[in-house]
């Protein structure tokens, strides 16, 4: 497959870890098992989308930081590389979801072979309590299919509206994928840093 580079892409988190992300973006060891695409490094092509997953990280982090979006060009492609991709949702995406989000035991995959990087739509919805009620009641992929294409007022959702993710799942990514810059939420407004450039910062 061809993938097009350069290409920005973006990552929520705290302003607490940009120091480590700027020594390296992608170590395993902090990889948690649980989500949808498995364990990985989750980047989105949208802006705004990375801002929600930066505030709901603040929220739930005890470190004190700060919402803050990564500024991450995808440079260039490892040789050999199969990535997975949909298109679109579908049983087969909902499927991938539902095993990986069953794993709790960090380095337990339910691959064979695990994609070094995976694109696709985002779950909706609140997809850990779905798959704990999934579990618990013995439900197949289609009842969950169902469940994490609905927004919390049971709308049906098309792929557009799920958002997207970008999934590094491998560290072999690491010399291909370089920090531009972060975005920090200050005082009610964004504010731009260069990575290169630790002094004056910019509203955005």
């Amino acid at each position: 497959m061809d993938i097009r580079t350069p290409q920005l892409l973006y990552h929520g988190t705290t302003s607490r870890t940009v120091d480590s992300f700027a020594k390296r973006l992608l170590a395993s060891r902090y990889w948690r098992p649980g989500k949808d695409f498995g364990e990985g490094f989750y980047t989105t092509i949208s802006i705004a989308q990375a801002r929600q997953w930066a505030h709901k990280t603040a929220k739930e982090s005890w470190d004190g930081g700060k919402p803050c979006v990564l500024v991450v060009e995808l440079a260039s492609i490892p040789p050999q590389t199969e990535p997975l991709l949909f298109l679109s949702d579908s049983l087969a995406w909902a499927s991938f979801i539902y095993s990986h989000r069953r794993m709790t035991v960090k380095g337990m995959d339910p691959c064979e072979l695990h994609p070094e990087i995976i694109i696709g739509p985002m779950a909706d919805n609140d997809t850990g309590k779905i798959v704990h009620k999934a579990v618990q009641l013995n439900k197949d992929d289609a009842w969950f299919y169902d469940e994490i294409t609905r927004s919390g007022k049971g709308r049906r959702l098309d792929a557009l509206s799920l958002g997207n993710q970008v999934v590094f799942a491998s560290e072999r990514w690491e010399s291909h994928l370089r920090l531009v810059g972060y975005h920090v939420y200050s005082g009610g407004r964004w504010l731009y840093e260069d990575a290169k450039d630790t002094g004056e910062t910019q509203s955005v």
